[in-house]
This record gives C-alpha cells, structure tokens and sequence, in this order.
C-alpha cells in the first residue's frame, strides 16, 4: 500500500537523522530567544487567542509551549525567530516504528516561513539542527521543573539568563536549570486515567442479563466533568460509575463504550483524556474448540474488537473459545515491564470485551510482562512463568474448569507460548537470534504433552517463525512474488530453526499429534500469508552466519497468525480464526478492512473424546455435547457471564455450514 510505503520511507530519513550529520539552511538571523505569553493564573496561558494548559510531561505527535519565567516571575516562551518572523509552539515527535533495539528518539520542532527548525542541545549552546552524530538515546522530557535532554545517559538541562544576549542555554548542572513549564491544547491534555473502563464479561443474548457497570479509575486529580459515551453517543450519566441501561436487551454483537474525563490537581496541572473503548460483548453462544489469533498490534487495540466483532456477525452471533495475542503490542523501542502493565495492558485487556486471551511477547514487548498477562488470566499457565515462556492454555485444566468464561469449551486446545526473550541471546554487545535456548523447553513441553495426550489440537504460538525468510518458496510478498534470495537479518532467519522444526515434527508424526506451529514478526519485511500444513516442505535456516539452510517435509501446520496492525510493510489488520469440525480444522485468514478471507481444510489427526463441560452455575448439572454433530448443549443452565446471575442460556456449537456460507471469499 502507497502509506505503507509512504510510513517506510519516513522512518528510514529518521533512522538516518539520528546517525548522519544534519545540515539546515537557514534564513538569515536565525536565532533563539523568548517572548511573553500571557498567563491567566497558574495553569493556563493565552497565545494567539487560544488557552493553553498546563501538564506534566510531553506526549506522542502534540504541540507545546515551553515557559522559562525571568526575575518578575513573568512566564516566557521559548521562540525561534528570524529578521521577520517568530514561532514558540514546538511540536513533540516520538519516533515508533523502529527495530526494539533503536534507541529512543524523540525531537521537539518548529517551522517559520523560511525553514523547519530543531530544539537541539550541543554542549551547551542551543542549535537548530543536528551538526553531528548521535550514537544513544536522544529524548526530551519534562523533569520535574526542568526540560532536560538525554544523549546516550548525558543529561542536559535548558538554562535561561535573561541579562545575556543569547539567553538560552543548557547547563548539566540541575541546579542551575530554568524554572520550565509546558503548555498544550487540543483534545487530550495531561493524562489523568490509572484504570481503564472495561467489561467483566460478555453477555449471553435474550439471557435477562442486568445492564453493564462501566468504572473509570482516576489519579490523584479534582474531577471537573466526566461525560460517557455508548457507539459514539452521549449518555446522560456524569459519574465515575456508569451504568449503561441502553445496553440491555440488544441482539449480538459488540458496542463500544467509553469516557471523556476533565481534572486538576493542586499544582495547576489540567487533565483531560479519553478512555479506551470498553468492549461489550452480546454473543448467542461459543465456537467450541476455536480460537482467535493475531500477531502484530502495535497499539492499533480497536482492531482487536473489530476481529470480534467479525467473528460474530460471520457465525452468526457466536464468539469464539480463547484468543491468543502473539506480540509486539506496542511500537519503537523494547517497553519496559511497567510500562508495559500500567499503560498497554489495560487497553487490550478493554479491547478484549472480557473474552478469555493469553499473551505471548514480541521483539517491542516485555516477556516479563506477557507472562504475567497469561499468569493472571490463569488458564492453564505453568506456575512461576518465565520471561522466555511456556505453556500458557490448557482447556482441560483445573484452572479452566473454575475460572474459564468462554474458555470453557475450548477443552480440546493446549498453547505454548514462546516469547521472544527466550531467542534473544546478548553476545559481545550485539545480539544473537538463535532457538538454541528454546529446543530443550520445546521438547519438555511436547514429551509432557504426549504422555498425557487426547487428541487435542497443541498450538505453539511464537513471534518469529522457522522458515528462512526469502528462500522458502512460500515466502512471497502481498502479490505472490518471491522476496528475495535471502533477507540478511538475523531476527528474520534465526539460527537452529530447521533443529526446532524437526524436533516440532518428530512429535507430529511419533506421537500422531496435531501441531499448529503459528507467528508474526514477518510484515516489516513484506512477507504475507504464510501457509504450509501435512506434506509440504518447509525451508530452515540451520546457521545464519553460515547461511546455511535445509528443507524437510512436516507433519505439522505452520502460518503465520496475521498482522493486525496496519503499520509496515505486508500488515494489513488481518487475524486468524480457526475452529474443529469433526475431523477438520477449518483455518481462516481474515482481513478485517475488507472481510477478504483465505479459507483452508486441514485434515486432523484426531476427533478427541469430547469432556464434560463444567459450567460456574451454584444449581445446574453439568452436561456434555458432540463437536463431531455440532449438537446444542442443550438446555444448560449457566452463569450470567456478566452478572452471575443464574439463568437458562442455551449454547450452540455453530453449524459448520452457517461459517461456510459466511464468507466473502475463499481462496
């Protein structure tokens, strides 16, 4: 796609601003200096006619004020200017769709009529461009009262002497820093929200389920006004606590709820932000045995229930068994495991419309974090997770069966989750990819997995695949065409895969199990869907250095999950659903933009004796159904899942032929 290329080609001049000398022609008398704004208290001033507000720290892609104050306490914004024009609003600019070893980048810029100027701190003089190189971090915050700079762990901070023909400097001495406070406006200002709304559950359709509860969670901020909204619309609720009575009685679906919050604080900072959507999930019933994937977010959380919402309408009202998030939920440099819980995980956790999901990392993520968002949904995950991974799901386990909503009849489903950790050896200050640390942790899982085997479909869910990248013949980009001879990058064609691969296939075949193998990563260079199941040849790198490579014929599916963002490359908001018919698995690559599906017919090794399925109900009995017949669990009496009221709620598994008939295109 053009914006595709487009986003590429951008991050590439970036990458490149931070390594190569910049030059900028200048107009004449080009200079840094301040000007007077005028304040109206302490948490807001007026420029050009319009209020700007005080707040804490820069945020991504908006436009500041930044006020040093001089010796009457009169605020003054840092201007460029020329011999006709000047300009103090600065735009903040952090750089995202990078590799997670970037370091951090961001730039504060503004433009007069004779050019695009930089914020710039060289040793202590202000410039506006870059006259040489950066090999580190380059970041901009507001510390504090300061606004400091950080070059490769050197901190500087902006001095302001209003006596000196050049006034601005920097200083790396905080005690000699300005008094610094920074303004902006627009839609979202300071962010104020600690917990996102979100539903518990999702509701059974015609079950007399009570109207959903909505909390938003908020700093330590005076509320000023807090206003909700449900599909875009303004309800009459006020409150911190929203119940949303126009949800009740409403056929299958999702709907999206959220809130706009304004606040303050004692120190005049102002807030306002909105909400996450709260995804609210009617369904009629449960696929059994089916599953959701995707890889690839990088914070685009509302496709999350766009693919949902696909599901629904295109079975007809039926949601599926679990979801498995496979990586890089957020952008640019690797996020810190705070980071990670505090601000990203109760977004896609909201997305999630309280549908049952399990975590895997990418090379952007965490796997501190994704094992402890697979920890806490605690289906089945192996006690005291470790950052590389492990089993995440396991339908038949205690743990499904008491704390499992929609998981429930995903009891013929195992998931080990490989995070990306677990490839990433440091060596000599670089890094190695390699599954050299994986194989031994694979093997473990599968012989456990065998020696307790029913026929259930295992899924190993990774961010990066086995494949070498260009040379396997199914390694093609959006239009079919082969890639390239080799992609020279060791992430992309990762040492020991055909080892991994051949260990995955052993089992396959010794142990008559049926093995997904399903991935991500692969978009930022262009690679799209990725299919290979029983028969063909797979292509693996065994060495990178060596670039050396071999082909075996696998017993097992390998595919890639789908790329659900829209950022680089071959993503294209597609996710994949794949679900049991008797003797088949039905795999489905869907594109969420325009419902373009790949559909495959995978024939399964195994029609697993189907388990009682144990409902959370205190007064019903519980009962078993075929997933051969797709036969109703007839007349089961369960919990509400949003409630726990108790109520006569009747599941069907979706007759495969409704799914058949659903679909926009086949391939």
């Amino acid at each position: 796609m053009k914006i595709n290329k487009i986003a590429a080609f951008v991050t590439v001049v970036i990458v490149m601003m931070m390594y190569l000398p910049l030059g900028a022609s200048a107009a004449s008398g080009v200079h840094f200096t301040v000007s007077e704004v005028q304040s109206e208290g302490n948490s807001t001033i007026i420029f050009d006619g319009q209020k700007w507000y005080k707040v804490n720290d820069f945020d991504d892609d908006k436009e500041y004020i930044i006020t040093v104050k001089n010796s009457h306490g009169e605020k003054m914004a840092v201007t460029i200017a020329d011999d006709e024009n000047s300009s103090c609003i600065w735009n903040y600019y952090r750089q995202t769709m990078v590799a997670s070893s970037t370091p951090r980048y961001t730039t504060l810029t503004t433009s007069l009529p004779g050019g695009f100027y930089y914020l710039v701190c060289s040793g202590e003089k202000v410039r506006y461009a870059y006259t040489r190189s950066v090999s580190g971090d380059l970041v901009w915050d507001h510390y504090g009262s300061t606004l400091r700079y950080n070059e490769a762990g050197t901190y500087s901070y902006l001095k302001y002497d209003e006596e000196s023909d050049e006034p601005l400097s920097f200083t790396s001495n905080q005690l000699e820093a300005a008094e610094v406070d920074i303004y902006t406006n627009g839609d979202q200002l300071e962010r104020c929200i600690i917990s996102q709304p979100h539903a518990a559950n999702y509701v059974i359709e015609d079950s007399n389920y009570t109207a959903p509860v909505f909390n938003v969670g908020l700093g330590d901020v005076h509320l000023d006004s807090i206003k909700w909204y449900v599909d875009n619309e303004l309800q009459s609720c006020s409150e911190m606590c929203f119940t949303a009575d126009v949800l009740k009685d409403k056929k299958a679906g999702v709907h999206r709820v959220y809130c706009l919050v304004e606040a303050s604080d004692d120190k005049g900072i102002r807030y306002r932000e909105r909400s996450e959507d709260a995804l609210f999930v009617i369904a009629k019933g449960v696929v059994p045995d089916s599953v959701m994937t995707f890889s690839d977010i990088h914070e685009e959380y509302y496709r999350i229930g766009d693919a949902i919402g696909n599901i629904i309408e295109r079975t007809g009202g039926y949601i599926p068994s679990l979801v498995i998030c496979t990586g890089d939920f957020v952008n640019g440099p690797k996020a810190e495991t705070d980071i990670m819980m505090s601000r990203y995980y109760p977004r896609i956790v909201a997305e999630l419309g309280g549908l049952d999901a399990v975590f895997v990392s990418g090379n952007h993520d965490s796997g501190e974090a994704a094992s402890a968002m697979s920890s806490a949904a605690d289906l089945g995950a192996n006690d005291k997770q470790p950052p590389s991974g492990g089993q995440i799901f396991n339908g038949r386990s205690d743990a499904v069966s008491s704390k499992g909503r929609n998981s429930l009849y995903a009891r013929n489903i195992i998931v080990y989750g490989m995070n990306q950790e677990s490839v990433m050896i440091p060596k000599d200050g670089t890094i190695d990819y390699t599954y050299e640390n994986v194989i031994g942790d694979i093997r473990n899982f599968l012989d456990s997995t065998a020696k307790n085997y029913h026929g259930e479909l295992v899924i190993i869910s990774a961010h990066t695949g086995l494949h070498a990248l260009g040379i396997d013949p199914a390694s093609v980009n959006r239009v079919g065409m082969q890639l390239s001879s080799w992609i020279g990058e060791n992430q992309y064609n990762i040492d020991k895969s055909y080892e991994l691969a051949a260990l995955i296939n052993s089992y396959a075949k010794n142990y008559n199990m049926d093995i997904m193998y399903l991935f991500g990563h692969d978009h930022s260079r262009g690679e799209a869907e990725m299919f290979l199941t029983s028969g063909d040849e797979l292509v693996s790198p065994k060495s990178y250095k060596e670039i050396t490579t071999d082909k075996q014929t696998i017993d097992f599916t390998y595919a890639h999950a789908g790329y659900l963002s829209t950022s680089i490359g071959s993503a294209d908001t597609s996710f994949s659903f794949i679900y049991r018919d008797g003797n088949e698995f039905e795999y489905d690559l869907i594109r969420t933009s325009d419902n373009y599906t790949r559909h495959t017919v995978i024939n399964a090794k195994n029609v697993p004796e189907v388990p009682v399925v144990t409902t959370t109900s205190t007064t019903s009995a519980t009962t078993s159904t075929s997933l051969v017949t797709t036969s109703a669990i007839s007349g089961s009496k369960t919990d509400n899942p949003k409630t726990g009221d108790s109520v006569n709620a009747v599941f069907f598994a979706v007759p495969v032929l409704l799914l058949l008939l659903s679909r926009k295109k086949k391939r």
